[in-house]
């Protein structure tokens, strides 16, 4: 699975040999993303896609460097409370 970051769309997607299966959505207010949304389409839900795409796209805003977040979405929130390995980027 790969996590692909689209600044012009807001987004960090998953996705697997092309299949889309999820997205984190966020607002970006200068060096803070505010990360209002994960979701996995309902056909996908159930198959253990939801930690990926938020472990990913943290580590991708991890690896991107000089970011930080605000977890609005309460499972990206909740993720954080869980994982400390990305308690670095919090606001």
């Amino acid at each position: 699975m790969d996590i692909t970051h689209e600044p012009d769309q807001h987004r960090y997607v998953l996705s697997e040999d092309g299949e889309f299966l999820g997205e984190v959505e966020y607002d970006r207010q200068g060096d803070t993303l505010h990360l209002v949304r994960a979701e996995v389409p309902a056909e996908k839900r159930g198959q253990g896609r939801g930690i990926p795409l938020v472990r990913g796209s943290l580590q991708a805003i991890k690896d991107e460097g000089g970011l930080s977040v605000v977890p609005v979405c309460p499972y990206i929130a909740k993720y954080m409370m869980k994982n400390r390995e990305f308690e670095g980027l919090l606001v």
